[in-house]
């Protein structure tokens, strides 16, 4: 059985083992496995993270076995959550360039799609960089949901994913998201339908069950490996929570031993090292990385880096300037000068959470026009140069 340690444990076991550069270093002169020179503290002959198991090729394996999800093999088990208002285009193309294996949409209305509604098929756009790109969709009838999925795949998508975890009440009020987590029935008809209409890579994101009283999470991916589901995605909490309490990941680990296809966790997954840890225990085949990645697509190089053996590096202050300079100007050409400015104070904020004049960058924030963009990036250098 996997034993997964909650986030306090792990982080102290991690400052415990002191990644830092002599251990880096010693593992240079070693193999992949960490077994640097006898007598070089934080090296000797130990991977550098607790709760791996197995031989050395099992372990070298774990590290450098690409992800297969149906036909899409994916080089890092690392993916870009979806989220609505976040993960437009300009966002996903810098997630893949830190390191997301993959990259999704904003939950899109399967209803939309069919209806061709304009404002639903423009978050169907995507640039070719952003490829292996995901397209969820969310609604309840199966008919629909298979016609969406097919125009969403026509549209260029790697893999489609059923959203049925969004605890959102005009979401569930339709019988969609998080709603069918009561309807196993609905479930199977659903996937069954979009495994018809589609030969990409299909998932479905799940939440445990509705409420403590009804977990279905066992039952509902069943049925999806039965319907020909590719992967699952887990989140760990029930309906009810909402983002509240702690995800438990033991659920996925539990999920990962019943299921033959590949579980993908999801919730809570804060840090580059807190992602490391739980791949290399083997709770899961990938992570999902949602609201931790907001304001920091270093999350996804920081994984990258501890999957690859190396120390995964803080941005300098000039690396968050570019990144944010690229994203500002890449959302005032995207979007009309409205639009444009509702986004950047919504994204921008959560780049500066935490560094001294934070403060004096969200007030400006508030008053944002793509007009003065210039003036925003001003302040942002003068605060990231004091950083």
């Amino acid at each position: 059985m996997v034993h997964i340690l909650p986030d306090m444990q792990l982080h102290g076991a991690i400052s415990k083992r002191k990644i830092h550069a002599r251990a880096w270093e010693a593992r240079k002169d070693g193999d992949i496995l960490g077994n640097g020179p006898k007598g070089v503290k934080g090296s000797s002959r130990t991977w550098p993270f607790k709760g791996i198991q197995g031989s050395k090729e099992s372990q070298m394996s774990l590290f450098f076995k690409p992800l297969s999800i149906g036909p899409l093999s994916i080089e890092e088990p690392v993916l870009l959550a979806p989220m609505a208002g976040y993960t437009d285009s300009c966002f996903r193309r810098i997630a893949r360039e830190h390191g997301a294996g993959v990259v999704f949409t904003e939950m899109i209305s399967a209803a939309g799609l069919v209806r061709r509604a304009a404002k639903t098929l423009a978050l169907l756009e995507f640039d070719e960089r952003e490829q292996p790109l995901g397209v969820q969709i969310f609604g309840a009838d199966p008919s629909e949901m298979a016609e969406g999925a097919r125009i969403a795949q026509d549209a260029g998508a790697s893999l489609i994913d059923i959203n049925m975890g969004c605890p959102a009440q005009k979401v569930c009020r339709i019988g969609a998201g998080a709603s069918l987590l009561r309807s196993p029935d609905r479930v199977a008809r659903i996937l069954d339908a979009v495994r018809r209409a589609v030969s990409c890579a299909l998932t479905v994101k799940i939440r445990l069950g509705w409420d403590p009283e009804h977990i279905t999470a066992s039952q509902i991916a069943k049925i999806a490996e039965s319907c020909g589901v590719d992967a699952v995605t887990l989140h760990p909490r029930v309906r009810s929570q909402g983002f509240a309490g702690f995800a438990d990941w033991s659920w996925v680990a539990r999920l990962k031993a019943e299921r033959k296809i590949p579980i993908v966790g999801n919730g809570d997954v804060a840090s580059a090292p807190r992602a490391f840890e739980l791949l290399a225990q083997g709770a899961c085949d990938a992570v999902m990385i949602g609201r931790a990645s907001r304001g920091n697509p270093w999350i996804f190089s920081g994984i990258r880096a501890l999957l690859r053996g190396e120390p995964p590096m803080s941005p300098s202050p000039a690396e968050r300037y570019a990144v944010m300079e690229r994203h500002l100007k890449a959302i005032c050409e995207r979007y009309a000068p409205d639009a444009a400015a509702n986004r950047v104070r919504t994204l921008f904020p959560h780049y500066v959470k935490g560094l001294p004049g934070a403060a004096a960058f969200r007030r400006a924030l508030g008053n944002f026009e793509t007009s003065r963009t210039g003036e925003l990036l001003h302040l942002l250098r003068t605060i990231l140069d004091a950083v």
